[in-house]
């Protein structure tokens, strides 16, 4: 056990395995999605019963809101260090709506191209290819970002690119990006600079720093679910002269006054906000904020990364298992996160055995990074081709991949341990139940997987 566990919700739930009976479960799924902090969940009950919509009722359930909702902004700026003079906090369903939020503001207000890095999910990658076009630049043979390459682009185009997006940290890696580097280049080549901060908010502090500072960073983007308030809200900070046209989602709350030949954007956030925010998941994310930092966010980050260090080096001692990006765990440039594959076997079967067999949640595939993907693996351009071949012909099965798992600070030295026996005992070939592969390439025990009910 450890010293934060007690603070997480549902962390000891038991589930089912092969063969019957039940084991305390072992999430190792974090990067995809977190439980709630305890705290922000009972926030969360208590704040319904005094729920109202916010800012133009008079009762007190709306005053009251409507101060929550506000002081859950103030949450957010002082934790990355928004100055609210120059920088605007708006909040939004997630990173994913963040980012096309700003792709479609880029290209109404700018149109020159994006430049993107291999690294990233496709979230941080569709929307400027399908709006305003992008540049992608490669990374370091081991993955990593590379300066030298960003640098050389931007000289390259000379002024054509807007914007150079990246993410914060790696989800398939963990690599943490020098994004202040990367800012200190995008503004010297007169472009803005976006963070994809989905994986690094919760575990490792951003600082955004003063718009005066070479090294600032115009957008951060982040969101809820992976910070341990999973109730539907995320954050967008982005620069108040940027949001200066028509919002992207228009409606009630957005206007001072519409008549039937006009309408009168009213000032940010609000024209950003349009429609009922989420007020409740705005406030729940806020309390976990409060509540990472009263706990000790520093401290809680080191235990995590110590853990995150004991899973990486096991994995390396493992014969026939091979981890993407290499085993090297060392501070800052990681995250407690390993993706790996395992000679011989399916990334869908290793990740199947480790859940039914083992009670292991972890995930696996190409974690909706692709071009990062192949990078990591080393795939040809011949062999991508057959790929695509097959798969946009019905072939998932084809889809390459490998097994991700992901640390949370609630996580033990024990659920480390009992992990990497599981994948010793599944690299060597010993399954406790036999399985079939769907056509959408995910294995399911035979005979169906086991259950346990538990009443929602």
């Amino acid at each position: 056990m450890n010293r934060w566990r007690e603070h997480f919700a549902g962390v000891d739930l038991p589930v089912p395995v092969a063969g019957g009976g039940s084991v305390v479960g072992i999430n190792f799924d974090n990067a995809a999605s977190t439980p709630p902090l305890k705290r922000v969940r009972e926030a969360v009950n208590s704040f319904s019963d005094l729920y109202s919509s916010v800012h133009r009722g008079t009762g007190y359930k709306s005053r009251f809101s409507t101060e929550a909702y506000e002081h859950a902004r103030e949450v957010v700026a002082r934790f990355l260090g928004v100055n609210e003079k120059d920088q605007v906090v708006i909040f939004v369903k997630g990173t994913t709506d963040a980012l096309n939020r700003i792709a479609a503001e880029q290209l109404r207000q700018d149109g020159r191209k994006v430049l993107v890095t291999e690294m990233e999910h496709h979230a941080d990658l569709l929307p400027w290819r399908h709006r305003s076009g992008h540049v992608m630049v490669g990374l370091t043979p081991d993955g990593h970002i590379d300066l030298d390459a960003i640098e050389h682009t931007l000289r390259e185009f000379d002024g054509a690119i807007g914007l150079v997006a990246l993410c914060g940290a790696s989800n398939i890696t963990g690599f943490v990006s020098p994004v202040h580097e990367v800012a200190e280049l995008a503004h010297r080549h007169g472009a803005r600079v976006s963070v994809d901060a989905a994986q690094l908010a919760p575990h490792h502090r951003i600082d955004v720093l003063p718009p005066d500072d070479p090294g600032h960073l115009d957008f951060v983007s982040f969101s809820g679910h992976k910070m341990y308030a999973p109730y539907g809200a995320g954050v967008l900070v982005g620069p108040r002269d940027f949001f200066v046209g028509l919002p992207e989602v228009m409606g009630g709350g957005a206007i001072d006054m519409v008549t039937w030949e006009d309408t009168y954007w009213t000032d940010l956030p609000d024209r950003e906000e349009a429609g009922s925010p989420n007020v409740v998941g705005s406030v729940a994310l806020s309390v976990a904020i409060d509540t990472l930092l009263g706990l000790g966010f520093e401290a809680m980050l080191e235990d995590e990364l110590a853990l995150g260090r004991r899973m990486l080096e096991g994995l390396g001692k493992i014969r026939g298992v091979g981890v993407l990006g290499g085993t090297d765990s060392g501070r800052p440039t990681r995250l407690a996160l390993a993706s790996f594959v395992v000679e011989g076997l399916d990334h869908g079967l290793v990740a199947a055995a480790l859940s039914h067999e083992w009670g292991i949640a972890v995930r696996h595939g190409c974690f909706c990074a692709h071009p990062y993907m192949i990078h990591l693996l080393h795939m040809s351009k011949d062999e991508v081709g057959v790929l695509v071949d097959e798969v946009t012909t019905g072939g998932r099965k084809a889809m390459p991949g490998a097994v991700r798992a992901s640390i949370a600070p609630y996580n033990t030295e024990e659920e480390v341990d009992r992990f990497l026996e599981a994948v010793n005992r599944i690299a060597r070939g010993e399954f406790k139940a036999g399985y079939s592969q769907t056509a959408d390439g995910e294995y399911e025990p035979k005979g169906g997987w086991a259950r346990i009910e538990i009443a929602i």
